[in-house]
């Protein structure tokens, strides 16, 4: 047995987040059945395996730190979560527990920050990720949780305990912090002054609680966004090289999640097809980001053959409601045929078989 077998640890950071990945649609399925039959305990399993989910992220973040961080664990991870998002908030908006438009607003973010990333990796141009950038997710997650709960124990006194529950916590655990490790976390004021909004907004008028959450999500998703948005654009656009590859991304980026949720809502079509082209097309980002590193990434003609095709197809869809479910599943396999070729075609890159070539040729 060689010393790097002997290392190799039974459970890797990379299978954590790779069952985790597996098993998220699993959530989707419980929160569309605990709303179609009524039956809310699909909802507390959801709740319930949402929160392991959740807890997975720690857990595959210590095993990296603890035997090495790996090329593909670097674009899984990110992956995971922006999947995560997507399989929950699809559902939420298709049922109603959350407004349509704030759903839609949060993925073109997510998308034109992606295309943007995208850009400045191929200029070699790197912005700060800010605290609130690293937050964001983490606060997308949280309000999965919040979500799924509130109808589940109404809007009575259980939940102006929670958000009690919610201003103390964070305040008590930043002292304990402070007071053992001698560190300021900065995050709890934010997270107390954000569910005393809440209370006072549950207390004055409990049906715009749901409202003034998803507000506050979808504000501090495009408030993580703007070092991307404003300041590195404005770099982009000042070196005079901005290029037709750039412009489809960027044009993509804004018509896949609008026309994508407009077929949510709009059209008679399954949700099941949408939700996989959006949580497809948020994971091949992460690769366009990779790939733009390396100047490999995609030219407009590939990029755009598939972005724009499939979000002609949802648009159809919503034109032609008798074929609405035709045009969707047609979407969809454009979709899954591009992006599976484009992590076929940068395979040697998350999986590092060119560093492998490189050591067997140098050995």
């Amino acid at each position: 047995m060689t010393t790097a077998e002997r290392k190799r640890p039974l459970i890797s950071a990379n299978m954590v987040t790779e069952a985790r990945l597996v098993t998220m649609p699993l959530i989707s399925w419980l929160v569309y059945r605990g709303f179609s039959t009524g039956n809310h305990d699909y909802l507390w399993f959801a709740l319930a395996f949402g929160t392991l989910i959740g807890c997975t992220d720690f857990v595959d973040g210590y095993l990296a730190r603890k035997h090495g961080p790996t090329v593909f664990g670097g674009l899984l991870d990110p992956i995971a979560d922006k999947v995560f998002i997507a399989l929950a908030y699809m559902p939420f908006a298709d049922v109603g527990l959350v407004p349509v438009w704030a759903c839609a607003f949060m993925f073109v973010r997510e998308f034109l920050v992606t295309a943007l990333r995208s850009a400045y990796e191929q200029r070699a141009l790197s912005l700060k990720t800010s605290y609130l950038a690293k937050a964001k997710t983490w606060t997308q997650m949280q309000g999965i949780g919040m979500m799924v709960l509130f109808p589940l124990i109404g809007d009575g006194r259980p939940m102006t305990v929670i958000f009690i529950v919610g201003i103390v916590g964070p305040l008590v655990a930043a002292a304990a912090l402070y007071a053992i490790k001698k560190k300021l976390w900065r995050g709890a004021f934010w997270m107390s002054l954000a569910f005393g909004a809440l209370l006072a907004i549950h207390l004055h008028d409990t049906s715009w609680t749901m409202k003034a959450m998803m507000g506050m999500i979808v504000g501090i998703t495009w408030l993580s966004g703007v070092d991307y948005v404003i300041a590195g654009f404005t770099q982009l656009r000042g070196r005079g090289d901005f290029n037709r590859s750039d412009l489809v991304r960027l044009f993509a980026s804004v018509a896949m999640p609008l026309t994508a949720f407009g077929a949510l809502t709009e059209s008679p079509a399954p949700a099941w097809p949408l939700i996989t082209i959006v949580s497809i097309e948020l994971a091949v980002g992460g690769l366009d980001n990779l790939l733009s590193h390396h100047k490999k990434a995609a030219g407009a003609i590939a990029w755009g053959s598939r972005t724009l095709g499939v979000s002609a197809l949802l648009g159809l869809a919503m034109a032609v409601p008798d074929q609405a479910t035709a045009f969707v599943l047609a979407a969809m396999a454009v979709s899954i045929i591009g992006v599976g070729r484009e992590f076929w075609r940068g395979s040697d890159y998350y999986l590092d078989k060119r560093i492998r070539r490189r050591e067997l040729a140098a050995s």
